[in-house]
């Protein structure tokens, strides 16, 4: 009998996206967390973001890229719906992330796409320690287990305990998903917040994101600077 994980890849494929699997670059027996689910834009930058992202993300986990073609209007809707299925049928906690772009409304692509690489990947083993005590856990959560920038790790009982999802025209929907449910949520950096608009400097997210980009480029080396401004600068800057 097909799976509906194996039913949902098959209708992607129809669809025209792609399922690409990335395989860990290291041993991860040790590891709680072993899957990352990443939905691409199929843009040339989209691509290249792919690959910076990977280059990461590879060392940590084996890796889902979920590639939507131009002009991506399913939005998180294939990445997000292939996690659930893949969390709820294997039992196991995933990390869900995405290229980062749908908008780049207050500049911040390449600040956030780096916090998420020290979080995610530098900072995984501490968000692994915690897996026991929380079902959603992600940089910045919001009140009602909102997550904020969409980029966390859930349980499959967080998955399990919302509808199945669904296309909504509306992106901002994707950040939502859990909003309400009976879920343990930790925001790593900062739990529990209200949004305001992005441009507003008083934001705390994007004060911290910036708090953050001043470190990350004060503590790493050059090698690693010099890495990351070639794919981050040129790369990471964009809107859809």
């Amino acid at each position: 009998m097909t799976s509906s994980l194996e039913s949902f890849s098959i209708e992607l494929q129809k669809r025209g996206i792609e399922i690409i699997q990335h395989l860990s670059t290291s041993e991860l027996p040790s590891h709680r967390i072993k899957t990352c689910i990443l939905g691409v834009l199929l843009s040339d930058n989209g691509k290249k973001i792919e690959k910076y992202m990977l280059s990461w993300l590879t060392k940590k986990y084996n890796v889902f890229s979920i590639r939507q073609p131009l002009p991506g209007t399913l939005f998180e809707y294939p990445a997000l719906k292939f996690a659930q299925l893949f969390s709820t049928e294997y039992k196991e906690p995933v990390l869900y992330l995405h290229t980062k772009g749908a908008a780049n409304p207050s500049k911040q692509q390449r600040q956030i796409i780096n916090m998420w690489r020290h979080e995610f990947a530098d900072s995984k083993a501490s968000y692994e320690r915690m897996l026991d005590n929380y079902d959603l856990l992600l940089p910045y959560s919001g009140p009602q287990n909102i997550t904020w920038m969409n980029g966390f790790f859930a349980t499959a009982k967080a998955f399990a305990s919302i509808p199945p999802i669904s296309v909504f025209d509306n992106r901002f929907y994707y950040e939502i998903l859990f909003k309400g449910s009976y879920l343990s949520c930790y925001g790593h950096r900062l739990n529990n917040i209200i949004r305001i608009d992005s441009s507003d400097t008083t934001n705390l997210m994007y004060r911290d994101i910036n708090r953050f980009a001043s470190s990350f480029s004060q503590t790493s080396n050059f090698f690693h600077n010099l890495y990351a401004d070639i794919w981050c600068h040129r790369f990471l800057c964009w809107n859809r």
